[in-house]
């Protein structure tokens, strides 16, 4: 449907594509990836005719229809419904002709035929099941678009690119400003259309789920790959494999070459055959080494001074703005070394919660326990803009930290991938993920025990999210993380807690499971998360899934306590302290519960 022809785009002297092709099928699920600045969302403007090109032509086929999420709201007195009926400009022409009473016969006969053909008696109720996916409530329908927050308008405008017909959806980080409940049911809409779909994200699990072939973007060149993200980077990585053997073969053969002609070229009989290797050297050419994609680390500094295991307890909680209540009777423990996710739409109130936990705001009633020494890291997005952006990373982290040395604060930045001519550059002229790394670098600074990080992967590429994966996953101290990226809870997160309707409840099965249970009640889950809380018996575990995991994760805990024992009985050795003694009877006691638990569990 869409090909691309000997491609060339330059911005001033930067080449972003040089003589790049591409063919994409027209039954594709198709990713854009690649590095941070390398042309994903201009190759989205090239391809709607948006920017001019150099070099190349790009051709769609006939008469299809391309469809992008608007970026601009032209209108924004009229309601949500009326918005998102608006994007099917031909639903919108016949019920003008339907509504016309001078027109009859036949005129009127064929209105009513096509606005049959095109459904048109069915969109207000496709458009509302659209609008509920994307977490919108029926009061919200006929509310006017500028009643909505910049967040809720740009869901407004997916739902519009959603309805829409079109043969061709172009989606730009399509799960930006979702939540994971949002972005699953999205997900779930993508992979069941019959659209050609191409999108630029950076979410494996959408990539992984939804694509069958990846287009990536390096040496300014397109290239295809059949399969999802996955298969992408298994077949990259043999290739770049094959293409390293292949040089350095090659080089072994230049250098055999250039010793023969080195050897024999001033010998008058050898002469000839110099020459003629000397052709064949320059004709050879050197296959170009892909640039590498750049690699980010991260890495969060070990928790001190010691403190108690139970760090934070809430106990009968309630918490909330002014005059509403958000939370009532939360129950809530954070242990060390634990991986908690907060789950539940929007609105919720999972970053209440969050900012109930970091000590940001003051409960209604009820009582909060903090362990001694506990240091506590708060991480939102909402801090990127209290940043001073006429600011250096380094300038910020040592006026946060004035004992830090200029050598200090950059060895902290280096930790989170900002290199040093970046900690030396103006945060206004800083990307987003590198301000998200500068942020993680901040919150990290003065060595907490827990770290409570509210979307911490918005404007995180696919590199630094799996960084951040690696990253959280070695962390000693607690983490407890609100994200929409599947893959980044999937792969750290071992305790749930569901937040809705003012109650934070224990959910206890995998994120598969709640996945599974999102899209069983079409996004709803009110009705399944009070059955999710009931323990389930050691019998109903044997025939569960998840009893290995559940097993392992008590093998670790049990581990890490009885490592700690050690610790204390080695203190309680060489001399007899109380407070070494009170921390070695929890300890012991702690060891015993887990025991149990264990042996309650093993089949």
């Amino acid at each position: 449907m869409i090909d691309i022809e000997n491609l060339t785009y330059r911005i001033g002297s930067r080449v972003l594509f040089e003589d790049a092709t591409l063919h994409l099928p027209s039954d594709g699920k198709i990713g854009i990836v690649g590095p941070n600045g390398c042309g994903k969302t201009t190759l989205f403007r090239i391809i709607l005719g948006q920017e001019d090109v150099d070099a190349g032509e790009i051709f769609t086929k006939n008469r299809a229809r391309l469809v992008c999420v608007k970026q601009e709201i032209e209108n924004d007195e009229i309601s949500l419904m009326n918005f998102i009926i608006g994007a099917d400009k031909e639903l919108v022409r016949l019920r003008t002709i339907l509504e016309d009473k001078q027109i009859s016969g036949e005129d009127l006969a064929n209105a009513y035929d096509t606005y049959a053909a095109i459904d048109g008696y069915s969109a207000e109720a496709r458009a509302s099941s659209i609008l509920d996916g994307l977490g919108f409530k029926q009061d919200d329908l006929h509310k006017k678009l500028k009643e909505f927050s910049g967040g809720w308008q740009v869901r407004a405008s997916l739902a519009a690119a959603l309805f829409a017909p079109s043969d061709c959806l172009l989606l730009d980080e399509p799960s930006n400003h979702l939540d994971l409940e949002t972005a699953m049911w999205l997900e779930n809409f993508l992979e069941k259309t019959n659209k050609m779909v191409v999108m630029i994200s950076h979410e494996r699990q959408f990539l992984n789920s939804i694509c069958n072939c990846i287009v990536s973007i390096f040496n300014r060149e397109l290239h295809l790959f059949r399969g999802n993200y996955d298969t992408y980077v298994d077949t990259r990585k043999k290739q770049e494999v094959a293409l390293v053997r292949n040089i350095e073969a090659q080089q072994k053969k230049r250098e055999h070459i250039q010793s023969f002609i080195d050897r024999f070229r001033a010998k008058a009989t050898k002469a000839k055959q110099a020459q003629s290797r000397i052709k064949m050297l320059e004709k050879m050419k050197v296959p170009e080494i892909p640039n590498e994609e750049y690699k980010v680390t991260l890495s969060f500094p070990k928790p001190h001074p010691e403190v108690d295991r139970k760090l934070i307890i809430l106990e009968n909680i309630a918490a909330g703005y002014e005059d509403k209540t958000v939370l009532r009777n939360v129950e809530f423990c954070v242990n060390s070394n634990d991986r908690i996710a907060l789950l539940g739409a929007n609105g919720n109130g999972k970053s209440t919660l969050a900012k109930l936990l970091a000590n940001r705001l003051v409960t209604l009633s009820g009582n909060v326990s903090y362990a001694r020494n506990l240091k506590v890291s708060y991480f939102s997005q909402q801090q990127a803009d209290e940043l001073n952006v006429e600011s250096s990373p380094v300038e910020t982290l040592r006026r946060l930290a004035r004992d830090f040395s200029e050598t200090q604060a950059r060895s902290h930045l280096a930790r989170f991938g900002i290199t040093q001519s970046r900690s030396e550059t103006l945060i206004k002229n800083l990307s987003g993920g590198e301000k998200s790394r500068v942020l993680l670098a901040i919150n990290s600074l003065f060595n907490p025990h827990v770290m409570i990080l509210d979307e911490p992967t918005n404007h995180l590429d696919i590199e630094a999210r799996e960084a951040l994966v690696d990253a959280i996953n070695k962390y000693q101290g607690a983490v407890i993380l609100i994200t929409h990226d599947f893959f980044t809870l999937s792969k750290t997160c071992n305790r749930f807690f569901i937040i809705d309707g003012g109650k934070c409840t224990p959910f206890n099965g995998s994120l598969d499971s709640y996945r599974e249970m999102l899209l069983s009640k079409g996004g709803n889950q009110n009705s399944s998360i009070e059955n999710s809380s009931k323990i389930e018996t050691p019998q109903q575990s044997r025939s569960n899934s998840e009893l290995k995991k559940r097993l392992f994760l008590l093998e670790k805990d049990i581990n890490i306590l009885e490592t700690e024992k050690k610790t204390l009985e080695e203190k309680l050795s060489r001399f007899q302290d109380a407070e070494v003694y009170g921390l070695y009877a929890k300890c012991c006691d702690e060891l015993a519960k887990l025991e149990n638990q264990w042996l309650e569990l093993s089949p």
